[in-house]
């Protein structure tokens, strides 16, 4: 077999070990952010406890820093670094209603 045809070989397999991780893999370990189900459990003394399944956020979040701009240090001189951050969140709310069966009634 040549070095050609083992660096190929070992090129696919490579390919096919990186595509089975990635399927695997839960969506919110995957770059970005996603809305996943979250589900609890609710207990308020003198009723029935009850499973609620609300909306979270969950995923990576992209973040850097980078040595400060003249425009920054003139500002604040003592910030030599700056950091940007992106991150998960929630920009909706809906609101859930439960019924909730309690000794003295609904």
């Amino acid at each position: 077999m040549t070095s050609l045809a083992t660096g190929l070989m070992f090129l696919f397999f490579v390919t096919i070990v990186a595509s089975l991780n990635t399927s695997s893999a839960n969506i919110w370990e995957q770059d970005g952010c996603f809305k996943v189900g979250h589900t609890r459990t609710i207990k308020i003394p003198g009723c029935v406890e009850f499973d609620i399944t609300t909306n979270a956020c969950r995923g990576f979040c992209v973040s850097y820093s980078v040595p400060s701009t003249e425009d920054s240090l003139r500002i604040n001189p003592k910030q030599t670094i700056t950091s940007y951050g992106q991150c998960c969140n929630i920009m909706e709310t809906e609101d859930v209603k439960v019924k909730v069966m309690c000794l003295e009634g609904p």
